[in-house]
């Protein structure tokens, strides 16, 4: 039924009034919304500067304060999360930052940084599922990959690694983990290893250095030396050593060869844990033929 004009306008007067009641309603109460965002804010920049301080306990109150003020002040959310993750209070930092993105969920940042609480967590599924939606919303984000890259590689994921470390290297971010990457893939890839067939005397590369104590070595992806030379190491499989995370060597050598820095020298024994997704992997044997040479294997579920 079509109304008349009169009845039209009424119904507009009508909504407009309703629509002024309701903004002189909102304007009322606009004064008591203002003071307790203003206090929010201040216990917001309090704890900001509590944080840049190292008086992180004092910030996470503040924190909480400016909260109980305001539970959509997604800035808070996510200082919380940053003085918690400095805490090591790993499952708080979560859940400030899932907080952070359900105010804001295209936040590159806080996508980063939950999917770094979740590796710390030991749930490396949800991790990856939050790098794959920081890399959605912004693929150029230089945090996201050196974070990918040391987690993959502290997974033992050295291929993953590779093309995270790689990718911060195109977008102009150099890393020594790039190089890292590229020669323990030397030892656990094959495409990256020396051909089958070649064939060393390792008495002939001069031994520049000679490792016992496996206690006082770090990395030895980090040592480096001249083409034609070899380092030794003894140790056992008690007590080996660490050649890079997840790669444990010991009683054999490493040579320095046109072919490849720190090759792993035939009949070198090792240790090789991996990471991915839900399972770890634990390789042990001998390097034979620049391959490794199993042992053993053994698969574990990693529970999430």
């Amino acid at each position: 039924m079509q109304l008349s004009t009169p009845v039209k306008a009424l119904s507009i007067v009508l909504c407009l009034s309703l629509f002024s009641f309701n903004l002189h309603a909102e304007e009322s109460a606009d004064p008591e919304k203002d003071a307790s965002a203003s206090l929010a804010q201040e216990a917001y920049t309090k704890a900001q500067a509590a944080w840049e301080k190292g008086e992180w306990e004092n910030g996470l109150s503040l924190c909480d304060q400016a909260l109980k003020m305001n539970r959509r002040f997604k800035e808070a959310w996510l200082l919380k999360g940053q003085i918690a993750w400095q805490l090591k209070d790993y499952k708080t930092a979560l859940t400030s930052y899932e907080e952070c993105l359900r105010l804001d969920s295209k936040n590159t940042l806080v996508w980063v940084s939950r999917g770094q609480c979740l590796f710390e967590l030991e749930r490396y599924k949800d991790m990856q599922e939050s790098f794959d939606r920081a890399q959605s919303i912004d693929p150029k984000f230089l945090p996201l990959y050196m974070n990918m890259g040391m987690n993959y590689l502290n997974m033992g994921n050295y291929e993953d690694a590779y093309v995270a470390f790689q990718k911060l290297e195109e977008m102009g971010e150099k890393s020594i983990y790039l190089a890292w990457t590229k020669r323990v893939l030397q030892i656990t890839n094959e495409s990256f290893a020396p051909p089958k067939d070649w064939n060393v005397n390792l008495d002939s590369y001069q031994t520049v250095l000679s490792l016992d104590d496996s206690t006082k070595a770090k990395y030895l992806v980090n040592l480096a030396s001249t083409t034609g030379t070899a380092i030794r190491f003894a140790g056992s499989r008690e007590q080996p050593f660490s050649y890079a995370p997840n790669l444990e060597v010991w009683d054999g050598a490493m040579i320095f060869d046109k072919r490849g820095d720190g090759l792993l020298a035939n009949g070198t024994h090792f240790r090789y844990k991996r990471i991915a997704g839900d399972t770890m992997t634990i390789e042990e044997g001998r390097i034979e033929n620049w391959r490794r040479s199993l042992s053993s294997k053994k698969c574990f579920l990693l529970s999430q």
